[in-house]
């Protein structure tokens, strides 16, 4: 289970991928991601943050071992979605995106990531053109078992905060998104070090995904 490897304390070799932004804010859905992206490798533990509530031993994590995973592209003012029946999907960085799955009319499961951006006002384009293509799409049709959640919302500012002062060599504090393949969502912090491509965990948390109203609402 890839969320094993997402606890408060574990370290890890990773590169992330960028986010893109040269494509058209037009609210499109596209397909947009990587089965074979960067190497995020589990490398041990942070001693500073590491409270040994979850052994690393006891969740069948190996050092070593790279998370295997399928990346969902975060694309300003457009929709991404990756097909995803068997794989855990991460994407991020998270500041008030949704993230969504569904069903396609094909059967396959969905994931995407709702391209706003936090430099735009939400009601303003590309914020309401991305929010607006999405709401009126296939993935929230009747029988599209549509479920989502806000990463970001699972964390408030002070948790952040702390976690991050207590590692000394943090330069930035983000939130990831985990869709696993049981369709359970995660909200992990993924902490970027001083030292090139050296990452720390600085905790996860499983989120219930709201239902089709609730996405319409949220995205009103």
């Amino acid at each position: 289970m890839i969320e094993n490897y997402f606890e408060k304390g574990f370290t890890y070799n990773w590169n992330p991928p960028d986010k893109i932004t040269t494509d058209p804010m037009d609210g499109a859905i596209v397909r947009s991601g990587s089965s074979h992206p960067p190497p995020l490798t589990y490398t041990g533990l942070h001693a500073g943050i590491f409270d040994g509530a979850a052994l690393p031993s006891t969740l069948g994590v190996t050092i070593g071992a790279v998370i295997r995973h399928r990346w969902l592209n975060y694309v300003h003012g457009r929709t991404a979605y990756v097909r995803s029946t068997n794989t855990d999907v991460l994407t991020g960085f998270m500041s008030g995106c949704w993230i969504c799955s569904w069903k396609g009319k094909s059967g396959n499961r969905r994931v995407g990531h709702i391209g706003t951006i936090s430099a735009a006002a939400k009601n303003k384009p590309p914020n309401s053109t991305v929010k607006q293509a999405f709401t009126s799409s296939d993935a929230m049709r009747v029988g599209s078992h549509i479920r989502g959640y806000n990463p970001a919302d699972a964390w408030n500012a002070n948790e952040v905060l702390q976690v991050t002062n207590q590692t000394k060599i943090v330069t930035w504090a983000h939130i990831m998104s985990l869709v696993t393949t049981r369709n359970e969502f995660f909200s992990i912090i993924m902490m970027e070090t001083k030292t090139p491509g050296k990452w720390i965990c600085g905790g996860k948390k499983r989120v219930h995904g709201k239902d089709r109203g609730r996405i319409q609402t949220a995205l009103a």
